[in-house]
């Protein structure tokens, strides 16, 4: 909470591009995930998993701005400038890589395993069903053990100025325990945090309706602006813990 406040400018901005990446989505909508017969649209699939990484480039200077708070002092817009435009960018590299993976497992979890959670949770399960939902945990821990691995490039990168892919590896093994329950504890927080926050939009936008502003436009910024709150404040906590396996693997050697 306090690295989310200092950086409340970056924040501020993330979240307001995050509002206008969401407006323009709905005024220019692209292919839906499935035809008009049921099927897999391909090209749906892809405009998801790329509108996904898109609503990721805004998280950015959030999780770099977290990373130079945590392991240089730095906070707000001025951890920003402090490697210049090049250590972002070296930074935000990582970042996409890690949101495209992201992107993948969010779109095959809407495509495959939404229908067969439902059936479960109903009763209706044969054992096709019962494969696939065991491959797509095997897939979901499969990506969070790269995630993990993979994790502390960033740290490395602000700290050292490169990040080799060995020495992050060995890292992330060190580490693998430490950041794995913490990431799963931040990804299972998060439809509680969605839920408590409910109640507030529906003030803000009875607020925004009773100003003259039509309920949808309303319902529609101010969902973008809390999730895109809640987008920060995940990502601020997985950099947390990112920052501090570097540090324990730094104090250890």
């Amino acid at each position: 909470m306090t690295l989310l406040w200092q950086g409340r400018g970056v924040v501020a901005i993330s979240v307001a591009v995050t509002v206008l990446i969401a407006v323009l989505s709905i005024v220019m909508p692209g292919p839906a995930l499935l035809n008009d017969d049921g099927a897999i649209s391909l090209i749906g699939a892809i405009w998801q998993g790329g509108l996904f990484v898109i609503y990721a480039v805004p998280l950015i200077p959030v999780a770099y701005g977290a990373h130079i708070a945590v392991l240089r002092g730095e906070a707000g817009l001025a951890a920003l400038q402090s490697q210049g435009w090049t250590g972002m960018m070296r930074f935000g590299r990582g970042m996409i890589f890690a949101a495209v993976m992201l992107a993948i497992l969010v779109t095959l979890y809407q495509l495959v395993f939404v229908q067969d959670l439902l059936l479960m949770s109903a009763g209706r399960m044969d054992g096709a069903r019962t494969v696939r939902l065991i491959f797509g945990g095997a897939v979901a821990f499969l990506v969070l053990a790269i995630v993990v691995l993979f994790g502390t490039r960033g740290a490395m990168s602000v700290q050292v100025g490169q990040a080799r892919g060995r020495d992050v590896i060995a890292i992330g093994r060190k580490n693998f325990w430490f950041m794995a329950w913490r990431i799963t504890a931040v990804v299972l927080v998060l439809p509680v945090l969605s839920a408590l926050v409910l109640p507030m939009m529906g003030q803000v936008v009875a607020i925004m309706a009773a100003l003259g502003m039509p309920a949808d436009p309303a319902f529609l910024i101010v969902r973008s602006a809390f999730s895109g709150l809640i987008a920060c404040f995940a990502v601020i906590l997985i950099s947390v813990t990112f920052c501090r396996a570097w540090l324990r693997s730094a104090n250890a050697s």
